[in-house]
């Protein structure tokens, strides 16, 4: 009777306890039903000692260094020329209109970001 609706009406709900045949919300029926996919993580299983550890590697390293020394070079340069931006308009008041009072706001911003955030950046990846 289900499919005799579809046929008519495409907008007809189907009745889903009919088709697999539940009756006073039984679903043990249920427990056998498998969807007509075939969901496999066997491709993702991958044993944990099979790769070789990548962080003794020569690449590795030089990439910590690489690293370090691109977040050092960060914070002195943000650091440094943040800092004497700021200093610069804190002492000449002719330096003080709007637009440079906003960007005194992102060079503060950008300021305690070179010196309170880079430090554990440099932790975590070095």
């Amino acid at each position: 009777m289900a499919m005799e609706q579809d046929e008519h009406n495409p907008n007809a709900t189907i009745n889903f306890a009919a088709i697999y045949n539940l009756h006073d919300g039984d679903l043990t029926s249920l427990r056998n039903f498998s969807f007509p996919f075939n969901f496999s993580y066997s491709d993702y299983d991958l044993p944990l000692d099979s790769e070789d550890d990548m962080t003794k590697t020569r690449t590795f390293f030089a990439a910590k260094i690489v690293i370090g020394v691109a977040l050092v070079g960060i914070m002195l340069v943000c650091g440094i020329g943040n800092f004497i931006f700021i200093a610069a308009l804190a002492r000449y008041k002719k330096l003080r209109n709007l637009t440079n009072l906003l960007i005194a706001n992102l060079a503060i911003s950008d300021f305690i970001v070179a010196i309170v955030c880079c430090p554990f950046e440099m932790d975590y990846y070095v």
